[in-house]
């Protein structure tokens, strides 16, 4: 198949298809498209970023009957970005067919989304939990369903969906046809798929270059208690558009968050403990450019398509090479340049390197300010020296000028008033905060006579 058209799909999806852009299928939609359309069940194996959402999505909307009221499809996703994500890219799709389409999730008012329930619904995308709460209170009916479709089953499994996924597999239309699709094929994944598939077809993407040919990537072998020194480093020299910074967990993220904006860069957190409302409204501020740096967790970021994004920093390395394309897709999208840089610590290196080779296009090593990291290393050693040096100095300095007054100011030196509970400690205190000031004033002026030789 070298167009969609030879696929001879309904007018209405061909137009929506190009006013997408979508000039030919690409490898997954050549193979799994025509085995959807002949009511096949389908097994797909294929890295993100492949196009694997509309070899889904396309014979779902070919075989849908408008003019009936009934729930006719279902695709079931781990998180709630990427439903979202999803119910998207139907609208997109079917916007000349009239298509309804319900994205179901936790974070959103149950009773609003029962309300829209009772409507005219063609396809349901959701996650396992809130469809199953649904179908509990018996507000969502999959008896005349015709095709279910499992997203991203592996990540699903891994999640510990697999019981909410076998009791919504029962509760749906005995005969239906099923599609999964899946980076990666552990014996959950398979077992899953012989339960509740009927022979289904095998279609495998084996894709070398499995990142975009326009992101460049590279890499920083850095040591854990110097990523963030190096992170705002890099931030500094990088000046991205639009960066999202990726972190494994939540406090890692608000830590990162806090330490940009000491630094006078605008950066907002995305992780699992925000409200849906409020995600949405930083995605929101995020796609208009009101701020530059979005730091999250892969949990949250799954879905996240911003047109812009020029950077994306692993902070952390993901423990997957499924979470590192993932990451490294957010950038070099629509045709556009990208970049993704890696932190990885001295013990990640070898393990990285599997990472690398994944990749036809490489991933480069670099060295901070062109240095390999053992002289960097020796440099920085010498600098917190020089710095130790000075505040030794001074203190000395401070020393003396008490010393003096004392010896000159003699036994006729009136005693010192009285003070109040707490102030020398509150003094205390105030002058620990200068000194700190200064150090960091002073290790800010080291980096940048450095940045400048």
């Amino acid at each position: 198949m070298s167009s969609f058209a030879d696929f001879q799909l309904k007018p209405e999806i061909l137009q929506a298809i190009a006013d997408l852009y979508y000039k030919e299928p690409t490898p997954i939609q050549k193979e799994a498209i025509p085995l959807a359309l002949q009511g096949k069940d389908v097994i797909g194996q294929a890295q993100t970023g492949t196009g694997k959402t509309a070899a889904f999505v396309i014979p779902m909307l070919q075989m849908l009957e408008i003019q009936k009221k009934d729930v006719q499809a279902l695709i079931m996703t781990p998180t709630r970005e990427l439903a979202i994500q999803i119910a998207d890219d139907v609208a997109d799709l079917g916007k000349y067919l009239g298509v309804h389409v319900l994205s179901l999730h936790g974070g959103q008012d149950i009773a609003r989304q029962i309300s829209k329930l009772s409507g005219q619904v063609h396809i349901v995308v959701g996650t396992p939990g809130r469809i199953l709460d649904h179908l509990r209170r018996e507000t969502l009916h999959f008896g005349r369903i015709k095709m279910l479709v499992l997203d991203e089953a592996d990540k699903m499994l891994e999640m510990g969906f697999l019981e909410e996924v076998e009791e919504v597999f029962i509760q749906t239309a005995q005969k239906k046809q099923v599609l999964l699709f899946s980076a990666t094929m552990p014996d959950a994944v398979r077992k899953l798929a012989h339960r509740f598939m009927n022979q289904p077809q095998i279609v495998r993407i084996e894709k070398r270059q499995i990142t975009a040919e326009n992101t460049k990537e590279s890499y920083y072998v850095v040591n854990q208690s110097d990523k963030s020194d190096v992170l705002m480093e890099l931030v500094k020299e990088a000046r991205p558009y639009l960066a999202v910074i990726f972190a494994n967990t939540k406090q890692r993220v608000n830590e990162l968050v806090r330490r940009l904006q000491e630094n006078g860069i605008e950066a907002e957190a995305l992780h699992g403990d925000l409200t849906q409302k409020k995600r949405e409204q930083i995605m929101e501020r995020f796609r208009q450019a009101k701020f530059q740096y979005l730091v999250a967790t892969d949990i949250a970021a799954r879905g996240l398509d911003v047109e812009g994004i020029t950077h994306v920093f692993n902070y952390d390395m993901p423990s997957d090479l499924e979470s590192y394309i993932h990451r490294v897709g957010r950038t070099g999208r629509a045709g556009q340049q990208g970049e993704a840089i890696s932190l990885v610590s001295p013990r990640q290196k070898q393990w990285f390197n599997r990472f690398a080779r994944a990749i036809s296009g490489g991933v480069e090593q670099k060295f901070l300010g062109g240095k390999p990291r053992e002289e960097r290393k020796l440099r920085k050693r010498d600098e917190a020296v020089t710095i130790e040096a000075q505040e030794a100095k001074t203190t000395e300095q401070v020393a003396a000028k008490e010393t003096e007054k004392k010896r000159q100011g003699g036994r006729a030196k009136a005693k010192p008033p009285k003070v109040k509970p707490g102030y020398k400690k509150k003094m205390r205190l105030e002058r620990e905060k200068q000194l700190r000031k200064e150090r960091r004033r002073k290790i800010e002026e080291i980096y940048k006579r450095r940045n400048k030789k």
